[in-house]
């Protein structure tokens, strides 16, 4: 009587409620917090904080304070046909580097105006080192010399403050009335914590061809690879490249090609593609409902119904997740750690449309029954949320559950994103009882126009009567042979999973290659194409190893030859190894290329060498030793992941061999490749574990709703089949799309289609079955069974085609991941209402009828 009450006082107080929801989504739109301000985005900075990677991360950090690079922009430049690079085309790749090193100085101004003592002088002495690199790079830049007067002034040097500012405006006589302290005076914030050009000591020497057909310019980041902030840096920087190819081009050099990549131009590019995804998602799915309601039911207010309380509800659950966002800022409320993340905006949009047009449909198909019957339309929308609300409930109670469950993972971005998906659902759930009811009723019998309620219902018995009347019957007659029939049907493309399952306990392959997840036409993936031509394409990721003493001196004449061993030891560690860069080995040459005829043996005592390889401060002086290694491999890859390990298994080795002094030796590797390795690790247990708590999650609520085990058992073993069977579909298409470089699925594409399909999937099972169940109290087990499928069918049917529709919006977007995610769920729905809701649950419910009542067919 709960629900019918509720209809009842909506019937009476309408104008009210949907005064109430439209200042909530006013409200919502105009206030703070909106969305875009809090969310986040990364994938290694939301792994557990016990994971290798960061537990690495974090000794370094401490033995290197210094050190603040957590990612990498490489600027590649090469010429199209593959010969040496000219003279003049050095020149242009070093003034290419000059704006860099500018920028670079100008941090470490910045920061020295606020330091002091030796701290102050350090910076400035980087300042100095940055800027005078940049007016090396480019003699005709004004720039750098304007801020090396800056520096000179800063240090008490004023004739040479004013002999540099001399030379600056003798370079660009514009500069005459300037008074900026530091030019540009806008200068770019590109979290640069270091630039290496050819021209930066000891670095150098790497960043160039051995036959010189390319250079690298390196840029070190203090971003991670996938933090928000690298969309803003890589667009900027990529339009400054773009300048720099016009003038390339103008000046009649058509070989020279300029390419970026590095972690955070790949992740940059990737978030850029994720927004493009988001916007592209959003459109697409509002199309796409708007049609498909029109296509089937052929009237516009019906279908403004359910896309007004979606709106609605999107705009008040957005803002509500939002502020959740901010509740640890509350005095006592600094335990609460709660985020969201831009990517989570497309499964919010595709659910809340797919989901929430369900819930309206299912009242709307209800109401036009009741409104034919009574012709009221107050009575007839509490009568219909009396008989929906019970099924749409619990249909979001499954989704809400299984989500939720997601909070039980140990990756940051899978424990924030369900439950934050989940609270949404949530107030669409409640938009959809109130809002939707409510405009129910002030449209009355307007809601099927251009048609009246009852030539509605004859136009759909005509044309679906018949077909759902069909099924019916054949199912009634052959209820065993059709079960068979189609869970054979569904088991040819379901196998390999349910083997891979019970034999590995992962039912698919994935992958983790953030480079190939990205369309061949974005510059990370193009300058990584090109990188790879010349140089080894894990130069611009390397591994990072750091080993640890508390008994020995890696300063020492014992020290110097541990490193050599290590170094050694590293490059065997796997053959894929092909630069170890040490402070016994600062150019990463192969044992045995090493001559003690060439410079590298002053190297070993430059110090920027040692800044770079050994610690300088106490207490971690003599007790820490850095090792940058290079793998051959994409670094996202398998390939890379399996090369780290070997590293990891080589050091192990050496550990167990050391000598007295060194047995103590801890390793801590770092980098791209070491964080997916974790990423890899935590993500599989996450999902079996999510796995296991949905399955049982959405099973006590269908318990609940039910209150039948052999049947709440039977809904999720189909819809579990439905989940193996999409999988080996999904599987086939891009297999067969991708034959050359197809790794597997993207690592998010299974957990994601586990937990909506399990979730959402169990909705139409539910309707079916409540109303199933209230036709057999009525009619009889098997005309209450028909009537069930005939009065139900034709819903189901549009219910799923449109939730499908909403996951087809998913595949318009940039990212292979969010495409592969939205065809699996598409092909998912699709199984689930024409073959499992069809055809599977009303044979079995068939089946266990007769079998309650002995067998009896009409009974």
């Amino acid at each position: 009587m709960t629900f019918e009450r509720l209809g009842q006082l909506i019937a009476r107080r309408w104008i009210l409620i949907i005064a109430i929801w439209i200042i909530l989504a006013v409200c919502a739109v105009v206030a703070p917090p909106h969305w875009d301000d809090v969310t986040l985005d990364g994938d290694l900075a939301y792994l557990p904080a016990s994971s290798p990677a960061l537990i690495a991360e974090r000794e370094l950090a401490a033995a290197f304070p210094d050190r603040k690079a957590k990612s990498q922009i490489v600027i590649v430049a090469s010429r199209r046909d593959e010969q040496p690079l000219s003279d003049e085309q050095w020149q242009t790749i070093d003034r290419l580097a000059s704006p860099f090193q500018n920028a670079q100085g100008i941090e470490w101004l910045s920061q020295a105006e606020a330091a002091t003592g030796d701290e102050r002088t350090k910076l400035l002495d980087r300042a100095g080192a940055a800027l005078t690199e940049a007016e090396l790079l480019d003699y005709d830049a004004a720039e750098p010399v304007w801020n090396l007067a800056t520096l000179a002034k800063l240090q008490g040097n004023d004739s040479d403050a004013q002999q540099q500012k001399a030379q600056a405006i003798a370079l660009d006589p514009q500069l005459e009335n300037e008074t900026a302290a530091t030019l540009p005076v806008d200068a770019p914030d590109w979290k640069l914590f270091d630039v290496w050009t050819r021209h930066t000591e000891v670095v150098g020497k790497m960043l160039v061809d051995p036959e010189q057909k390319a250079g690298l310019i390196v840029l070190q980041l203090t971003n991670e690879l996938a933090a928000t902030d690298n969309i803003r840096i890589v667009s900027q920087i990529e339009s400054l490249l773009n300048e720099r190819r016009a003038e390339i081009t103008a000046a009649g050099d058509t070989q020279l090609e300029i390419g970026v990549t590095g972690s955070a131009a790949i992740g940059g590019d990737m978030l850029l593609a994720a927004k493009e995804s988001i916007a592209s998602t959003e459109f697409y799915t509002i199309a796409l409902v708007i049609i498909i309601l029109l296509i089937v039911y052929r009237a516009p207010l019906l279908a403004m119904a359910p896309l007004l309380s979606i709106a609605i509800s999107f705009c008040v659950a957005t803002w509500l997740v939002a502020a959740l966002t901010l509740v640890d800022q509350l005095p006592g409320f600094g335990w609460w750690d709660f985020e969201v993340f831009k990517t989570s905006k497309i499964f919010i949009v595709v659910i809340l449309f797919g989901a929430g047009t369900d819930f309206c449909l299912f009242l709307i198909s209800r109401y036009k029954e009741e409104l034919a019957e009574c012709g009221d339309p107050g009575a007839a929308v509490a009568k219909a949320l009396h008989g929906t609300a019970d099924a749409i409930c619990g249909s979001a109670l499954t989704t809400v559950v299984g989500l939720g469950m997601m909070f039980f993972a140990d990756f940051g971005k899978f424990r924030n994103s369900g439950p934050a998906i989940a609270l949404c659902l949530l107030v669409t759930l409640a938009v959809c009882l109130t809002f939707a009811p409510a405009l129910l009723k002030a449209l009355g019998r307007k809601t099927f126009w251009p048609m009246s309620v009852d030539s509605l219902q004859d136009r759909q018995h005509d044309s679906r009567a018949n077909f759902w009347e069909w099924i019916a019957a054949a199912v009634s007659r052959r209820p065993g042979l059709l079960l068979v029939l189609t869970v054979s049907l569904l088991l040819i493309p379901a196998w390999h999973p349910i083997w891979l399952r019970i034999t590995t306990g992962q039912a698919v392959e994935v992958s983790y290659d953030l480079l190939n997840d990205l369309p061949d036409d974005r510059p990370a993936k193009q300058g990584a194409k090109q990188l790879a031509r010349f140089f080894p394409i894990g130069q611009a990721n390397p591994v990072i190893v750091m080993a640890k003493t508390e008994t020995g001196d890696f300063e020492s004449k014992a020290g110097s030859k541990a490193i050599a061993q290590l170094t050694k030891r590293l490059f065997a560690a796997d053959p894929r190894v092909v630069k170890v860069y040490s402070s016994e080995n600062p150019l990463g040459h192969q044992p045995g290329r090493i001559s003690l005829l060439t410079s590298e043996v002053f190297l070993k005592n430059h110090i920027r060498t040692r800044e770079q390889f050994l610690p300088q401060t106490s207490p971690f002086q003599g007790k820490a030793a850095l090792f940058r290694v290079v793998v051959d491999e994409n670094p996202f890859s398998l390939e890379a992941i399996s090369s780290v390990e070997n590293v990891e298994q080589a050091l192990a080795e050496y550990h167990a061999n050391a000598s007295s002094n060194w047995q103590d030796l801890q390793f801590y590797i770092s980098g791209t490749t070491a964080g997916v390795r974790d990423l890899r690790s935590v993500t599989k247990n996450d999902s079996q574990r999510i796995e296991l708590l949905v399955v049982l999650g959405v099973g006590a609520v269908l318990l609940m709703i039910l209150r039948r085990p052999v049947v709440c058992a039977y809904m999720i073993a189909s819809v579990l089949l439905s989940y193996y069977a999409t999988l080996g579909v999904t599987e086939w298409f891009f297999a067969a799309m991708f034959p050359d470089n197809y790794q597997g699925l993207d690592w998010k594409a299974p957990l994601f289609l586990f937990v909506i399909l399990i979730a959402v999937g169990q909705d139409y099972n539910i309707y079916l079955a409540t109303r199933v169940f209230e036709e057999q109290r009525r009619l009889g087990p098997t005309a209450g069974l028909r009537k069930a499928i005939r009065h139900t069918g034709g819903i189901i049917s549009s219910c799923g085609v449109i939730m499908a529709g909403t996951f087809v919006a998913m595949c318009f977007g940039e990212l292979l991941a969010i495409v592969e995610i939205g065809f699996s769920l598409t092909v998912g729905i699709l199984v689930d209402t024409f073959i499992v809701r069809t055809v599977m649950m009303p044979c079995f419910l068939t089946l266990w009828t007769r079998r309650k009542n002995g067998g009896d067919a009409s009974s």
